[in-house]
């Protein structure tokens, strides 16, 4: 359901005792509003990778993935129950490390990941490559990777299609994550300012780390995630072929049989190549159409 988040509180007072027994990075600076030299202190506070405070406006900036603070991973999709927990946790920890107590009702959201894991087994390849050729309204379609990450992105925001097995042993999971992480294709959606504000005028974390804001922010994806295309090329029929040089070979016989007639194509040929090609023909990729990529609401009560 969430990712990422960066939250952050304000009018948070922390005492100088506490921070200066923190191992933190101490930046510096004066204020050219008011004149006054401001510390920003920058550390790792337990579970939590990134948090930021600001010794004059009083501001404290937490970034972490929620998944991975509750389970060491973020493949494991959040509920409504996990959401609740987090902010217990995270209570709880602020409270231990920093001596303050924090309200879930005064965070506010400054970045959300909002994420959905398809399970599309050995089909994640395929559903990259159609959704490379797809256009979203108003925005553009980018590829890295040789398609391995598709994104449709403007500049207020992005949609975010990946392997997430391949992106996980990227980055050196475990093979228990690794395993766990097979046949997922992920959807990470980074919500635009202008669609936070008019769910939460003022981007309070309770109205937007919630069920409801998932809901209101996927529903306008998903009509888009539908494939009436014919897909005839996978991955499962490339793998069940001797190599991929007899795949090129039908690729291209083919080819040219549809362009200029098998009749033609005949006289071209010496009589075994062409009966050998015509055999070849039985191996070719039957048409499928993928099945749409939907959403399992009641997953996440």
């Amino acid at each position: 359901m969430f990712d990422t988040v960066r939250l952050k509180a304000e009018s948070i007072v922390i005492e100088s005792i506490v921070l200066e027994s923190l191992e933190a990075k101490v930046t510096t600076y004066l204020d050219k509003n008011t004149g006054v030299f401001t510390d920003v202190y920058t550390f790792a506070c337990n579970k939590i990778p990134f948090v930021k405070y600001n010794s004059t406006t009083l501001v404290l900036e937490i970034e972490l993935s929620i998944p991975k603070f509750l389970f060491d991973e973020n493949i494991t999709l959040l509920t409504t129950k996990d959401i609740d927990a987090f902010f217990t946790l995270l209570s709880h920890q602020l409270r231990n490390v920093l001596r303050v107590d924090i309200d879930r009702s005064e965070w506010k959201v400054k970045r959300i990941d909002v994420c959905w894991n398809f399970s599309v087994g050995s089909k994640v390849t395929d559903y990259l490559f159609q959704l490379s050729l797809m256009k979203y309204p108003r925005r553009d379609t980018v590829t890295y990777n040789q398609t391995e990450t598709v994104i449709w992105q403007n500049n207020s925001g992005r949609i975010m299609f990946y392997d997430k097995e391949k992106e996980r042993r990227r980055k050196d999971a475990t093979t228990s994550v690794i395993e766990q992480a097979k046949g997922i294709l992920r959807m990470e959606v980074s919500p635009s300012e202008h669609e936070m504000r008019e769910y939460s005028m003022d981007k309070r974390a309770k109205h937007l780390l919630t069920k409801e804001f998932f809901v209101f922010i996927t529903r306008k994806i998903s009509p888009h995630l539908v494939f009436s295309g014919t897909q005839e090329l996978t991955i499962e029929w490339l793998e069940s072929l001797k190599s991929v040089q007899v795949a090129e070979t039908l690729i291209g016989f083919t080819s040219l049989g549809k362009t200029f007639g098998y009749a033609t194509m005949k006289r071209l040929y010496n009589q075994g190549t062409f009966s050998n090609r015509m055999k070849l023909l039985e191996t070719s990729p039957q048409a499928t159409i993928l099945s749409p990529l939907e959403i399992s609401y009641s997953a996440i009560n």
